[in-house]
């Protein structure tokens, strides 16, 4: 049997060290796309994000001044300081970004996607009743007193290059996670899981919808 010394470990370690403590990003998908589609301009309709979840951003206009303190431009943004929806345009464009589409391939069309549903509840659960007999000591002590529910669909709508509807499909899915008197991120974390799971169903749709067929194939290596 072959040993190693222990400079010889030390050095491998040294070596290895940053892969392994390398942490896949947050919104990466739960699957990997061997076929993808062609390049496509990408598009996240946030207006319907914001209607979806019921939220209103902050409209700021940056004005920018020439020679003479003339106005030269005005660039307007609009700022959601929801962190569901920023989770939500994100994970959109990841999924367009590393999943859906060949990157090496010239623009084609266009994809806009957004999210057309949302609803989350509270539900009560055995910690509930827990909590109840023990008078909230339980729940005190740290034990999940409900369960957050998350429901989310997902829309992906496809424009040739004339800008003419294709097709559209859609992918549901559900999040959920035990809530403490202490996880102050629960309910995220629940949203976070229903949105991967919408866009995998999505995806499955997307790769069987007969719009594509062919398409993805031509577009492998």
């Amino acid at each position: 049997m072959k040993k190693y010394s222990t400079p010889s470990i030390l050095l491998f370690l040294f070596i290895a060290w940053p892969a392994l403590k390398a942490q896949k990003s947050v919104y990466t998908m739960p699957f990997e796309n061997t076929l993808r589609l062609p390049a496509m301009e990408t598009a996240v309709n946030i207006e319907e994000i914001a209607a979806t979840y019921q939220t209103m951003g902050s409209l700021y206009t940056t004005e920018i001044t020439g020679i003479g303190e003339e106005p030269m431009e005005q660039v307007s943004t609009t700022r959601i300081s929801d962190v569901k929806v920023v989770d939500a345009i994100r994970f959109l464009e990841f999924y367009m970004e590393d999943q859906l589409l060949d990157p090496a391939l010239p623009p084609q069309g266009l994809v806009e996607m957004s999210v057309i549903y949302f609803d989350q509840d509270s539900r009560w659960n055995a910690g509930s009743a827990l909590g109840i007999l023990t008078f909230g000591v339980s729940i005190l002590l740290g034990i999940p007193h409900s369960t957050a529910v998350v429901d989310v669909e997902v829309q992906a709508s496809f424009y040739d290059e004339a800008l003419i509807p294709v097709t559209t499909c859609r992918g549901v899915g559900r999040g959920k996670r035990l809530l403490t008197l202490y996880s102050q991120s629960g309910e995220r974390k629940a949203h976070q899981k229903a949105l991967k799971k919408a866009l995998q169903d999505l995806n499955e749709k997307i790769l069987q919808d007969p719009s594509f067929t062919g398409i993805a194939q031509q577009a492998a290596p």
